[in-house]
Protein backbone atom coordinates (compact mmCIF):
# COMPACT_ATOMS: atom_id res chain seq x y z
CA UNK A 1 0.00 0.00 0.00
CA UNK A 2 1.52 3.45 -0.85
CA UNK A 3 1.63 5.30 2.09
CA UNK A 4 2.04 8.05 0.09
CA UNK A 5 -1.12 8.37 -1.65
CA UNK A 6 -4.87 8.97 0.46
CA UNK A 7 -6.25 5.97 1.99
CA UNK A 8 -10.46 5.47 1.88
CA UNK A 9 -10.86 4.77 5.46
CA UNK A 10 -14.41 2.66 5.51
CA UNK A 11 -15.42 1.89 8.87
CA UNK A 12 -18.23 -0.29 9.52
CA UNK A 13 -19.82 -1.89 12.93
CA UNK A 14 -21.29 -5.33 11.43
CA UNK A 15 -19.21 -7.53 9.01
CA UNK A 16 -22.71 -8.65 7.49
CA UNK A 17 -22.22 -4.55 6.48
CA UNK A 18 -18.69 -4.56 5.50
CA UNK A 19 -19.03 -7.82 3.17
CA UNK A 20 -20.21 -6.27 0.01
CA UNK A 21 -17.46 -3.87 -0.22
CA UNK A 22 -14.83 -6.17 0.97
CA UNK A 23 -15.75 -8.55 -1.88
CA UNK A 24 -16.00 -5.55 -4.35
CA UNK A 25 -12.46 -4.48 -3.71
CA UNK A 26 -11.38 -8.11 -2.89
CA UNK A 27 -9.77 -7.11 0.32
CA UNK A 28 -8.06 -9.80 2.87
CA UNK A 29 -8.22 -9.82 6.30
CA UNK A 30 -4.42 -8.22 7.46
CA UNK A 31 -5.33 -8.05 11.47
CA UNK A 32 -7.55 -9.52 13.71
CA UNK A 33 -7.16 -7.27 16.98
CA UNK A 34 -7.78 -5.75 18.40
CA UNK A 35 -9.89 -5.24 15.33
CA UNK A 36 -10.37 -6.83 12.08
CA UNK A 37 -8.89 -4.86 9.15
CA UNK A 38 -9.28 -5.98 5.50
CA UNK A 39 -6.99 -4.04 3.08
CA UNK A 40 -4.87 -4.99 0.15
CA UNK A 41 -1.22 -3.97 -1.19
CA UNK A 42 -1.30 -1.75 -3.98
CA UNK A 43 -5.12 -0.39 -3.02
CA UNK A 44 -5.59 2.36 -1.32
CA UNK A 45 -8.86 1.13 0.81
CA UNK A 46 -9.12 0.21 4.80
CA UNK A 47 -12.07 -1.60 5.86
CA UNK A 48 -12.20 -1.95 9.56
CA UNK A 49 -14.63 -4.00 11.85
CA UNK A 50 -15.69 -2.15 14.98
CA UNK A 51 -18.45 -3.46 16.80
CA UNK A 52 -21.35 -2.05 18.17
CA UNK A 53 -21.94 1.05 19.99
CA UNK A 54 -20.32 4.31 20.31
CA UNK A 55 -17.02 3.32 22.36
CA UNK A 56 -16.25 0.05 20.39
CA UNK A 57 -16.49 3.09 17.02
CA UNK A 58 -14.76 5.47 18.38
CA UNK A 59 -11.87 3.15 20.01
CA UNK A 60 -11.81 1.66 16.23
CA UNK A 61 -11.23 5.27 14.58
CA UNK A 62 -8.53 6.58 17.49
CA UNK A 63 -6.68 2.86 16.79
CA UNK A 64 -6.61 2.96 12.69
CA UNK A 65 -6.05 7.09 12.52
CA UNK A 66 -2.69 6.52 15.00
CA UNK A 67 -1.17 4.21 12.56
CA UNK A 68 1.36 6.31 10.58
CA UNK A 69 1.81 4.83 8.02
CA UNK A 70 -0.93 6.87 6.36
CA UNK A 71 -0.54 10.56 5.69
CA UNK A 72 -3.86 11.49 4.20
CA UNK A 73 -7.33 9.65 5.10
CA UNK A 74 -10.82 9.66 3.99
CA UNK A 75 -13.44 8.97 6.35
CA UNK A 76 -16.47 6.98 5.50
CA UNK A 77 -18.98 5.65 7.92
CA UNK A 78 -21.53 2.80 5.97
CA UNK A 79 -24.11 0.89 7.96
CA UNK A 80 -27.83 0.18 8.56
CA UNK A 81 -30.12 2.79 10.52
CA UNK A 82 -33.78 2.74 11.03
CA UNK A 83 -36.16 5.76 10.12
CA UNK A 84 -39.64 6.63 11.16
CA UNK A 85 -41.26 6.51 7.37
CA UNK A 86 -38.33 6.11 5.31
CA UNK A 87 -39.41 2.66 3.18
CA UNK A 88 -36.68 -0.41 3.74
CA UNK A 89 -33.34 -0.52 1.49
CA UNK A 90 -33.30 2.99 0.60
CA UNK A 91 -29.11 4.69 1.18
CA UNK A 92 -29.03 7.95 2.19
CA UNK A 93 -26.06 10.28 3.32
CA UNK A 94 -25.93 11.97 6.45
CA UNK A 95 -25.66 16.02 6.56
CA UNK A 96 -25.81 16.12 10.42
CA UNK A 97 -25.36 14.64 13.67
CA UNK A 98 -27.24 14.25 16.40
CA UNK A 99 -26.69 13.41 20.03
CA UNK A 100 -30.12 11.74 21.81
CA UNK A 101 -28.94 12.74 25.06
CA UNK A 102 -28.90 16.57 24.44
CA UNK A 103 -29.98 16.79 20.76
CA UNK A 104 -26.69 18.83 20.14
CA UNK A 105 -26.03 18.71 15.82
CA UNK A 106 -22.53 18.47 14.87
CA UNK A 107 -23.09 19.28 11.13
CA UNK A 108 -21.01 17.70 7.70
CA UNK A 109 -20.04 19.46 4.69
CA UNK A 110 -21.42 18.03 1.65
CA UNK A 111 -18.14 18.84 -0.12
CA UNK A 112 -17.84 15.96 -2.13
CA UNK A 113 -21.03 15.67 -4.59
CA UNK A 114 -23.98 12.93 -3.66
CA UNK A 115 -26.50 12.58 -5.89
CA UNK A 116 -29.06 10.86 -3.55
CA UNK A 117 -30.75 12.03 -0.56
CA UNK A 118 -29.64 13.33 2.74
CA UNK A 119 -30.94 13.52 6.59
CA UNK A 120 -29.95 13.67 9.88
CA UNK A 121 -28.78 10.77 11.88
CA UNK A 122 -29.27 10.26 15.60
CA UNK A 123 -27.47 8.28 17.44
CA UNK A 124 -28.81 6.29 20.67
CA UNK A 125 -26.95 4.07 23.02
CA UNK A 126 -28.68 0.67 22.54
CA UNK A 127 -31.20 -0.74 20.00
CA UNK A 128 -34.56 0.69 19.85
CA UNK A 129 -37.91 0.49 17.90
CA UNK A 130 -38.48 4.19 18.66
CA UNK A 131 -37.80 6.82 15.69
CA UNK A 132 -37.48 10.69 15.88
CA UNK A 133 -39.73 12.34 14.04
CA UNK A 134 -36.97 14.08 11.42
CA UNK A 135 -34.25 11.84 11.73
CA UNK A 136 -33.04 8.40 10.91
CA UNK A 137 -31.20 6.47 14.25
CA UNK A 138 -28.00 3.99 14.80
CA UNK A 139 -25.89 3.58 17.53
CA UNK A 140 -22.74 4.67 15.86
CA UNK A 141 -22.49 7.38 13.68
CA UNK A 142 -21.79 10.44 16.19
CA UNK A 143 -18.75 8.53 17.55
CA UNK A 144 -17.08 8.22 14.65
CA UNK A 145 -17.86 12.25 13.24
CA UNK A 146 -16.16 12.46 16.56
CA UNK A 147 -13.57 10.54 16.44
CA UNK A 148 -12.90 10.77 12.75
CA UNK A 149 -12.82 14.65 13.63
CA UNK A 150 -9.70 14.47 15.01
CA UNK A 151 -7.58 13.70 12.10
CA UNK A 152 -8.93 15.11 9.71
CA UNK A 153 -11.45 18.38 8.84
CA UNK A 154 -14.83 17.69 8.49
CA UNK A 155 -14.73 17.77 4.62
CA UNK A 156 -13.73 14.67 4.53
CA UNK A 157 -15.83 12.53 6.83
CA UNK A 158 -19.15 10.87 5.41
CA UNK A 159 -21.54 8.40 6.90
CA UNK A 160 -24.00 6.67 4.58
CA UNK A 161 -26.95 4.71 5.64
CA UNK A 162 -29.05 2.11 4.38
CA UNK A 163 -33.02 2.29 6.07
CA UNK A 164 -32.95 -1.42 7.70
CA UNK A 165 -36.00 -0.71 9.55
CA UNK A 166 -38.92 1.64 10.12
CA UNK A 167 -42.65 1.89 11.52
CA UNK A 168 -43.64 -1.04 9.92
CA UNK A 169 -40.43 -3.03 9.66
CA UNK A 170 -39.52 -4.16 13.14
CA UNK A 171 -35.82 -4.11 13.76
CA UNK A 172 -36.51 -7.47 15.76
CA UNK A 173 -36.89 -9.03 12.19
CA UNK A 174 -33.07 -8.43 11.39
CA UNK A 175 -30.40 -10.97 10.79
CA UNK A 176 -27.06 -10.78 8.88
CA UNK A 177 -27.94 -12.22 5.73
CA UNK A 178 -30.82 -9.50 5.46
CA UNK A 179 -28.63 -6.43 6.39
CA UNK A 180 -26.13 -8.16 3.71
CA UNK A 181 -28.85 -7.86 1.27
CA UNK A 182 -29.77 -4.53 2.13
CA UNK A 183 -26.33 -2.93 1.62
CA UNK A 184 -25.26 -5.12 -1.61
CA UNK A 185 -27.08 -3.24 -4.21
CA UNK A 186 -26.13 0.18 -3.22
CA UNK A 187 -21.87 -0.73 -3.85
CA UNK A 188 -21.49 1.04 -6.84
CA UNK A 189 -23.10 4.54 -5.94
CA UNK A 190 -21.22 4.42 -2.65
CA UNK A 191 -17.97 3.46 -4.53
CA UNK A 192 -18.30 6.75 -7.12
CA UNK A 193 -18.95 8.73 -3.83
CA UNK A 194 -15.74 7.48 -2.47
CA UNK A 195 -13.87 8.03 -5.50
CA UNK A 196 -15.42 11.94 -5.05
CA UNK A 197 -14.04 12.09 -1.48
CA UNK A 198 -10.41 11.20 -2.43
CA UNK A 199 -10.74 13.54 -4.85
CA UNK A 200 -10.71 15.97 -2.29
CA UNK A 201 -7.28 15.70 -1.69
CA UNK A 202 -5.63 15.85 -4.67
CA UNK A 203 -1.86 17.96 -4.62
CA UNK A 204 -2.36 20.98 -2.81
CA UNK A 205 -1.77 23.79 -5.11
CA UNK A 206 -1.39 26.29 -2.21
CA UNK A 207 2.07 23.80 -1.35
CA UNK A 208 3.92 27.58 -2.68
CA UNK A 209 2.18 29.49 0.21
CA UNK A 210 2.85 27.70 2.54
CA UNK A 211 6.54 27.12 1.44
CA UNK A 212 6.40 30.96 1.25
CA UNK A 213 5.81 30.93 4.72
CA UNK A 214 8.59 29.14 5.98
CA UNK A 215 11.02 32.23 6.80
CA UNK A 216 7.98 33.53 9.41
CA UNK A 217 8.82 32.49 13.10
CA UNK A 218 6.22 30.02 14.57
CA UNK A 219 5.72 27.60 17.09
CA UNK A 220 5.25 23.67 16.27
CA UNK A 221 1.52 24.23 17.35
CA UNK A 222 1.55 27.33 14.88
CA UNK A 223 2.77 25.07 12.02
CA UNK A 224 0.62 22.40 12.47
CA UNK A 225 -2.64 25.28 12.83
CA UNK A 226 -1.23 26.85 9.38
CA UNK A 227 -0.88 23.24 7.60
CA UNK A 228 -4.71 22.41 8.70
CA UNK A 229 -5.92 25.62 7.69
CA UNK A 230 -4.02 25.55 3.99
CA UNK A 231 -5.07 21.99 4.12
CA UNK A 232 -9.26 22.92 4.33
CA UNK A 233 -8.83 25.91 2.26
CA UNK A 234 -7.07 22.95 -0.82
CA UNK A 235 -10.19 20.59 -0.12
CA UNK A 236 -13.05 23.64 -0.33
CA UNK A 237 -10.74 24.85 -3.24
CA UNK A 238 -10.10 28.27 -2.00
CA UNK A 239 -6.45 28.64 -3.71
CA UNK A 240 -7.64 31.94 -5.99
CA UNK A 241 -9.19 33.65 -2.40
CA UNK A 242 -6.01 32.40 0.13
CA UNK A 243 -3.61 34.14 -2.93
CA UNK A 244 -5.15 37.44 -2.84
CA UNK A 245 -4.86 37.64 0.81
CA UNK A 246 -0.97 38.56 0.25
CA UNK A 247 0.47 36.04 2.81
CA UNK A 248 3.49 35.84 1.98
CA UNK A 249 4.07 39.77 3.23
CA UNK A 250 2.70 39.27 6.73
CA UNK A 251 5.68 39.23 9.06
CA UNK A 252 3.70 37.77 11.67
CA UNK A 253 2.61 34.16 12.20
CA UNK A 254 -0.58 35.18 14.25
CA UNK A 255 -1.54 37.55 11.07
CA UNK A 256 -1.41 34.82 8.51
CA UNK A 257 -3.91 32.49 10.64
CA UNK A 258 -6.33 34.93 11.73
CA UNK A 259 -6.44 35.75 7.66
CA UNK A 260 -6.88 32.21 6.88
CA UNK A 261 -9.83 31.86 9.75
CA UNK A 262 -11.49 34.85 8.59
CA UNK A 263 -11.61 33.27 5.26
CA UNK A 264 -12.55 30.20 6.16
CA UNK A 265 -15.02 31.40 8.54
CA UNK A 266 -16.59 33.62 5.83
CA UNK A 267 -17.02 30.56 3.17
CA UNK A 268 -18.53 28.46 5.57
CA UNK A 269 -22.05 27.14 5.27
CA UNK A 270 -24.26 29.39 7.29
CA UNK A 271 -26.26 26.59 9.09
CA UNK A 272 -26.38 27.82 13.10
CA UNK A 273 -26.70 25.60 15.79
CA UNK A 274 -30.28 24.23 15.42
CA UNK A 275 -31.22 21.02 17.59
CA UNK A 276 -33.82 18.57 16.77
CA UNK A 277 -37.43 19.21 17.99
CA UNK A 278 -39.69 17.04 19.63
CA UNK A 279 -38.81 14.37 21.85
CA UNK A 280 -35.74 12.12 22.74
CA UNK A 281 -35.32 8.49 21.03
CA UNK A 282 -33.35 5.89 22.84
Amino acid sequence: MNAENPILTIMVALNCEAKPWVDFYNLKKTADKPFSLYSKEGLNVDIVITGIGAIAMSTAVGWIGAQNRVRQRVWLNLGIAGHLNRPVGEVVRTHSFIDSVDLRRYYSPLTAKWGGDTDALMSVNAPTGSYPDEAMVDMEGLAFYKAASLFVSAELIASIKVISDNQDNSVEGLNASKIRQLMLPHVAIVNSFSDKLLALLEPNELKSIELALVGIRATHSQQQQLDQLLGKAAVLKLHQQVAELGLVDSLKIEDVLRQLRLLLDGTAPSIGDAVLQGGGHG
